[in-house]
């Protein structure tokens, strides 16, 4: 990226300031930041997962960040101002992305598009991972273009590194990896696009195992990234007649009259740990969808809406702020149904890059669909599915005027 390019990218660093000082507040207590802020904190007395309840909700990535502000006793406000920076240095990465298959001035006006995106402002001023995930994601698809266009081992290596952060920092996004690699394996000898793809995602997952023998020896557990997957499962699929999905709380359940159904459940849950709570949720969700696989199906297609949506929740009244996943998201859908004629039409020519952006995109928003869903999920994936975009407007896609006068009669 040259100088007059940064420059000229730097309003939207400006807009990310200004966003952030108008919104960010001193206190975390919204949604997930203090769980990510109790992390790092127990990761500066030498452990992650409390041993007694054994919760591993998400993934190490975020809090090890956050870990010196924890130890340091800097105030979190200051670790949520890195926000911006990692918002711009998104932008930036992704401008690199797509300039190699177009122009300057056309890579510059994508890039504007996806740094207005307005999902993307929603988490902007808080202490989660979005922000930390959209930087580290747009890297990765950055790499991936260097790599599969003849780069050097660098680049490799380099993506392998920040996909095992994106893995550690949004735990699913393992199960992506996994999926993409036995596929790479499967599909490596006709397709050169998988075979490239084998070295650098099990160098990613082989990095992550340190990490996988710490859950391993607090849960018992192969494989085990996190232990919350039960309680999305279970939200998702609840047989309630006005239920569509949606996450509540214990506390909701406790206190909402229309969640009453689900305490005797819970009760059973508080004597548990988070591991055996885990085994116990999963069980229920999959009892649920055997015995109503109508209104699990139900369920599961509203999981699509608020994917894309960010609607419909159960027992949520709906806000204004929910146009700003509405608006936008539909005319990406729209597009999106749009490029994929020339994509499939054309797909035995595309580059072996476009092909990987592709696999990606499919099996996370695939994998998405069945767990716990919301637009902001969607966010993490966006680079990958904007890239794939701008590539069929400009490489696949021509438009002409028409040579011949359109009848008017």
């Amino acid at each position: 990226m040259t100088r007059k390019v940064f420059l000229q990218l730097l309003p939207l660093f400006i807009l990310y300031l200004a966003v952030f000082f108008a919104l960010a507040k001193e206190s975390i207590d919204y949604g997930d930041e203090i769980r990510y802020a109790t992390y790092a904190e127990n990761l500066t007395k030498g452990f992650y997962a409390p041993s007694d309840t054994r919760a591993l909700s998400s993934g190490p990535g975020y809090p090890l960040l956050l870990t010196p502000f924890a130890f340091l006793g800097i105030p979190w406000y200051w670790a949520k101002m890195l926000n911006p920076v990692f918002m711009f240095l998104a932008v930036c990465f992704i401008y690199s992305a797509v300039r190699k298959y177009m122009s300057e001035k056309t890579a510059l006006f994508f890039t504007y598009l996806f740094g207005l995106y307005p999902p993307f402002y929603a988490e902007l001023w808080l202490l989660l991972t979005e922000p930390f995930a959209l930087m580290l994601v747009s890297l990765f698809a950055f790499l991936t273009i260097k790599w599969y266009g003849g780069g050097k081992l660098r680049y490799m290596l380099s993506a392998a590194v920040v996909c095992a952060l994106i893995v550690l920092t949004k735990v699913f996004f393992a199960y992506v990896t996994s999926a993409i690699l036995l596929l790479s394996l499967a599909l490596s000898k006709p397709r050169l696009t998988f075979r490239k793809a084998i070295p650098f995602y099990s160098i990613a997952l082989l990095l992550c195992i340190p990490y996988l023998i710490y859950t391993y020896s607090i849960t018992g557990k192969f494989f085990c990234w996190a232990n919350w997957g039960g309680y999305t499962l279970y939200w998702n699929y609840t047989l309630g007649p006005d239920e569509v999905g949606g996450w509540n709380s214990y506390k909701d359940v406790a206190t909402r009259p229309e969640l009453a159904h689900h305490r005797p459940f819970f009760e059973k849950l508080r004597k548990l740990d988070c591991v055996q709570r885990d085994e116990l949720m999963k069980k229920k969700a999959i009892e649920n969808i055997l015995n109503n696989p109508r209104k699990a199906l139900l369920n599961y297609i509203c999981n699509w809406g608020r994917l894309l949506l960010n609607f419909p929740f159960s027992y949520k009244y709906q806000h204004p702020r929910t146009l700003l996943y509405i608006v936008p998201n539909s005319i990406f859908l729209g597009a999106i149904v749009f490029s994929l004629y020339p994509l499939i039409k054309l797909r035995r020519y595309l580059p072996p890059a476009i092909v990987h952006a592709c696999a990606v995109s499919v099996i996370y928003i695939a994998g998405h669909s069945f767990l716990l869903a919301g637009a902001r999920y969607l966010c993490t994936i966006i680079p990958f599915i904007f890239i794939v975009l701008t590539y069929t407007a400009t490489n696949l896609v021509r438009v002409q005027p028409r040579t011949v006068e359109p009848k008017m009669m």
